[in-house]
């Protein structure tokens, strides 16, 4: 099980360091196991710039450009951004753990180069499977 915390401060750093140490490490070794501790510096400037980049752009674009099929309606309509992201979640994005233990997919549990190849695939499914024309992008 792979388990990512990030942290803004001392006092997160030594939190998250303790939790893995309890929960995950100590009794992973103990049991013979061996594992990876990492440590990955998150850009902030980087990251803010891919959300935006995820939210505006790709999503609006995605969202202004295609009309699918109503299977109850058979008409054409559109989804919003919000729609999008979470169809994008389920085809792009791995499933994790959370620190209560709950499965889910979530772009913010995505360490950086994740997130980037997490952008490129929705961009590529939009251009090959939707028909979408990145214009700003």
């Amino acid at each position: 099980m792979r388990q990512c915390i990030d942290v803004a401060s001392q006092a997160q750093g030594h939190s998250a360091s303790v939790d893995l140490w309890k929960n995950h490490i100590k009794p992973h070794t103990a049991a013979g196991g061996i594992g990876r501790v990492t440590w990955e510096p998150i850009d902030p400037d980087s990251r803010e710039a891919m959300r935006g980049k995820f939210h505006g752009p790709v999503l609006t674009e995605i969202a202004e450009q295609v009309r699918l099929i109503d299977p109850e309606t058979g008409l054409r309509v559109r989804y919003t951004p919000a729609v999008w992201k979470e169809h994008l979640k389920d085809l792009f994005c791995p499933l994790t753990q959370d620190k209560a233990g709950a499965w889910n997919k979530s772009t913010e549990r995505l360490s950086d180069p994740h997130y980037a190849t997490f952008i490129t695939a929705s961009q590529a499914y939009a251009v090959m499977d939707l028909n979408v024309e990145f214009s700003e992008i």
